[in-house]
């Protein structure tokens, strides 16, 4: 519930160039539509996210090529270890400094395996989630990467590229209008990302209610389906009070989900290290091969 609206109150920075709205109202209207969206069916939801993500793709490839045509630095500024520093010089990359940005790195390469969340609603899903998982993190790849080297290669400074407006260094390199399209693109990738956390979280709040993790009243509530066959009192539950942490300190928003994405892939990575031990380790359905050897209990 928290970094929903995290993600939705920046859709205000990039609808700036049409209106200056106000980021809580405007993440909390971008909130209420994800959720409004989550009581649809799948496939009702797939044509929504497809068109915004068939934008967005021609956004990052328009990104791309205006950087790539306007390079101002070589190759070797991918893997320069200085940094802007605030006074206009360069600081040296330090190890907490790489630690500071594994949360907005983990955000970034986030939603691959949101296929997983909906394996029950999907064709085929032990042959098809797995597929889709591997496609969408190869394709997502290509999307993030390209960008951004394109971005590091043609921002006019330092302090431009750490800035992090896209809008502007895209209207430098072409006009107003391209980069007006490119922060409307922005835009629609954050109410795509909302509409499809809103979907996925619904879905593990059913489940958990589902397989009776919550007192019996609450598994009852929160296992209802609606009329397109979605979990509509579970949406509800997570879009809802979503829309209203819209309206809490951002500061406070941000600490409590660097703790919770932190802690989150923490207890991952333990039960994964935990799952290749014992009378899991004889279990097909666990094994890594790519992870450290099983090893008995």
């Amino acid at each position: 519930m928290i970094v929903p609206p995290v993600i939705a109150m920046g859709t205000a920075d990039y609808l700036a160039p049409i209106a200056h709205l106000n980021p809580s109202m405007t993440g909390a209207g971008v909130m209420l539509l994800a959720t409004l969206a989550g009581l649809l069916d799948l496939r009702a939801n797939a044509w929504i996210t497809g068109i915004f993500l068939v934008l967005e793709v021609i956004a990052a490839g328009v990104v791309a090529l205006l950087g790539f045509t306007h390079s101002r630095r070589g190759i070797g500024s991918l893997t320069s270890m200085q940094v802007a520093g605030s006074h206009g010089h360069t600081d040296t990359v330090t190890a907490m400094l790489v630690v500071s940005g594994l949360a907005i790195a983990l955000f970034v390469t986030q939603g691959f395996s949101t296929a997983v969340y909906l394996s029950e609603e999907l064709e085929n899903p032990r042959r098809n989630v797995a597929r889709t998982v591997l496609a969408t993190l190869a394709i997502s790849t290509v999307i993030i990467l390209v960008p951004v080297v394109a971005i590091t290669m043609g921002a006019s400074d330092l302090s431009t590229l750490t800035g992090g407006d896209i809008s502007t260094m895209v209207t430098a390199w072409s006009n107003s209008a391209v980069g007006t399209f490119v922060s409307l693109c922005v835009a629609l990738a954050i109410i795509n990302a909302g509409i499809v956390m809103v979907i996925q979280n619904s879905r593990v709040l059913f489940a958990s209610s589902r397989d009776k993790a919550w007192p019996q009243p609450v598994n009852t509530l929160f296992s209802k389906l609606g009329r397109f066959g979605s979990p509509w009192v579970a949406t509800l539950a997570v879009g809802i009070p979503g829309a209203i942490l819209c309206f809490v300190n951002l500061d406070t928003l941000y600490g409590v989900t660097g703790v919770s994405v932190t802690g989150m892939y923490l207890l991952v990575a333990v039960a994964a290290l935990l799952s290749r031990r014992g009378h899991h380790r004889h279990t097909h359905a666990w094994r890594m091969p790519s992870g450290p050897p099983c090893r008995s209990s």
